[in-house]
This record gives C-alpha cells, sequence and structure tokens, in this order.
C-alpha cells in the first residue's frame, strides 16, 4: 500500500513540476523573479522567469509533506530535514532572485541552514575521512562540520558560478542525482530520483528559452543533493575522490576564474566571459561545447561512482581535458584584461567573494 501511496505521491509532485514550466512566464511575472536581457551580457531574446529552482523544489517539497502526512515512510527525521532545511536555502536563493541579499548574509544562513541539519540528524556527521584509495582518516565532529561548512558553502557557490548557459547546470543536477540514486539507500534513492525526473522537466524547458533555474535552483538544488550525498557518505556507501570527481569542473572552475582575474589586475567580481563553458564554445562551437561540458562531468561522474577504484584516473582525466581548454584560448578573446599578472597578487582576497563572483555570474550571465 505504502508503495503505491508513494508512486501516487511522485506523479502528483512532477505533475506539479510541469504545470510550473508550463506557466513560468505568468508564475514568475506574478512573483517578480524576471531575468531581463540588456543588449550586454544578457543575450536572451526576451524576459525570463527564474522559477526552474520552484519546479524542482516544489515537487520534492510535495513528495515529502505527503510521505510525512500518510507516514508512509519511517525515516521521518530525515524526511524532516531534508524539507526543512532545503526550502530554507531555496527561499534564500528565492529572494536573491528577488532583491540581492548581501554574500556575508547568503554564507551566513548557509551555515545556519546547515547547523540545523546537523542537529535535527546527527547521524549526518561522519567520524572518518574515507579518501577511497588511501586509509581512512579519523576525524573530530566539529572538524568534519567545519569541513562540511567549508565544503558545502564553496560547491554550492561554484555550481551557481556555472549557470551561465541553458542546460549546463540543469544536466549537472540529473547526472549528480543519478550518482546518488545509485550508492543511496532505499530513501535517498527514492528523494534522488524525483530530483533527477524534475530536472530532466526542467532541463526541457531551459533548453527552449522557456525559463532559467535563478539561484533559487542553482542555491536550493545544490543544497539538496549536497544533504543527501551527506547522507550516503555517512553511511559509508561513497568516497572523497568519488565526490571530488562529480564536483571537480565547476569548483576548478570557481577557482582559476578567482585567480586569473586577479592575476589580470581585476578584482575577482568582475564578471566576464571567461567560464570553462565560454571556453569549449569558443574552441568547438556553442551546442558541441555543452555536449562535451556535460559528458565529461557524465562520463567520468558514473565510472567513479560505478567503480570508485577508477574515481583516481577520472580526477587525471578531469585535470587534463579542464586545463587543455582552459588555456588553449587565448584570454584576450575571452574578455581577460591586460596587465602584469605579479602585481596584484594577494590584492582583495577575501572568502566572500566566493559568493559575490557568483551573484554577479548569475545577475549577468547569458542564461
Amino acid at each position: 500500500m505504502a508503495t503505491y501511496l508513494l508512486w501516487g505521491l511522485s506523479l502528483l509532485s512532477l505533475g506539479a513540476g510541469f504545470s510550473i514550466c508550463f506557466y513560468a512566464e505568468m508564475i514568475g511575472r506574478g512573483l517578480g523573479v524576471m531575468d531581463h536581457p540588456d543588449s550586454g551580457r544578457k543575450l536572451h531574446d526576451k524576459a525570463t522567469p527564474l522559477v526552474g529552482g520552484i519546479a524542482i523544489l516544489v515537487p520534492l517539497a510535495i513528495w515529502i509533506a505527503g510521505a510525512l502526512i500518510a507516514e508512509a515512510v519511517p525515516q521521518t527525521a530525515i524526511l524532516l530535514m531534508v524539507l526543512i532545511c532545503t526550502s530554507a536555502v531555496g527561499i534564500l536563493g528565492f529572494a536573491d532572485d528577488q532583491h540581492s541579499v548581501s554574500p556575508l548574509s547568503r554564507i551566513l544562513l548557509l551555515l545556519v541552514v546547515l547547523g540545523a541539519a546537523f542537529a535535527m540528524v546527527p547521524g549526518l556527521i561522519a567520524s572518518k575521512l574515507n579518501w577511497g584509495s588511501f586509509e581512512p582518516t579519523s576525524i573530530l565532529p566539529w572538524g568534519y562540520c567545519a569541513l562540511i561548512g567549508l565544503t558545502t558553502v564553496g560547491i554550492v557557490n561554484a555550481v551557481n558560478m556555472a549557470d551561465g548557459q541553458n542546460g549546463l547546470v540543469s544536466s549537472m543536477f540529473v547526472i549528480w542525482a543519478v550518482c546518488i540514486a545509485f550508492v543511496g539507500d532505499g530513501l535517498i534513492a527514492q528523494l534522488a530520483q524525483l530530483i533527477a525526473v524534475s530536472c530532466l522537466i526542467v532541463l526541457a524547458f531551459n533548453l527552449r528559452g522557456r525559463l532559467f533555474l535563478g539561484d533559487c535552483g542553482s542555491y536550493g538544488v545544490t543544497f539538496a543533493l549536497g544533504l543527501l550525498l551527506m547522507l550516503a557518505y555517512a553511511q559509508g556507501r561513497l568516497t572523497i575522490e568519488t565526490v571530488t570527481v562529480w564536483f571537480f569542473i565547476p569548483v576548478a572552475d570557481c577557482l582559476r576564474l578567482m585567480l586569473t582575474r586577479r592575476l589580470n589586475g581585476r578584482s575577482a567580481m568582475t564578471p566576464d566571459r571567461d567560464h570553462f563553458h565560454h571556453r569549449l564554445q569558443a574552441k568547438l562551437g556553442k551546442t558541441e561545447g555543452l555536449l562535451a561540458y556535460i559528458a565529461s562531468v557524465a562520463t567520468t561522474s558514473l565510472i567513479a561512482t560505478l567503480a570508485p577504484h577508477f574515481a583516481l584516473v577520472c580526477l587525471i582525466v578531469l585535470t587534463a581535458i579542464y586545463f587543455s581548454f582552459a588555456w588553449l584560448t587565448d584570454p584576450t578573446e575571452m574578455g581577460e584584461s591586460a596587465g602584469d599578472p605579479l602585481s596584484i597578487l594577494g590584492r582583495e582576497g577575501d572568502f566572500a567573494n566566493v559568493v559575490s563572483i557568483a551573484s554577479a555570474e548569475k545577475k549577468q550571465s547569458l542564461g
């Protein structure tokens, strides 16, 4: 009986997600989350609703709420934690879509929500760092919480920064959700599968330019996947090497952009067309570049998930792919400014810039 109920909830949830996508413009205008072209960096044809994240998070909330009310899943603490914490981060992203939230506020709120997640489900806190190819390392609870806090803020904002081309981040969400479904237990797999299908629906509309993810999507969905990932890791179902493979390209791109912008005499917060997907476009073309990006993430992520002993090999391959295309294109063609790179080392360096860059990129992205 519970199985049929959960299937029914899934259909209801996905129907709600599809409806949000179908009526995206009406919903976006009603909520005041429309991204307007500016003939500069925002090159989409018309005002586009930033409701892709809502179309993913609302189905997730409906499914969890229904499962809790019907008492169809025994792990109520986990369901409540995912519902409350994911909704909180989604609302934070939604607020940023409407009116810009300061970088420091976003960092602090992310950490507060993460702390609430640890308090609600202490089982999220692992006692060891499971590297994969190397012996596990013991770690104190406070050290693990601090490490996860730093990692979560970094990954959420790296993914947010990467959201500059239709279909890019939505596709990565599908890939990561599928990978989590492979390694997670029953509940984790069910939630990951729901997110994967919701993201596929959003992807179909996003590729047609009907909607964008918005910060609600890039923040909220990344955080939701992160919670499921943490649960699977704490259960011993994942290694650090595998997780590193999943997020390698967006995180490496974030770090490279921060460094090269400063080396070229500009603030790390300055948007440009020097992202990895821009460089792939310059060498391969827009569609081919997108396919190359997604194929690189998908292939290595699935291999590292299904055969974790190959994770280090995947990291080597990703490093070769990334830095080949990252440096093969002339920086001046990508909007970099000239200047003595050594003269500005150490200028304007604080952690809040990571979030500032991500926000600036989203506000001025191609969509």
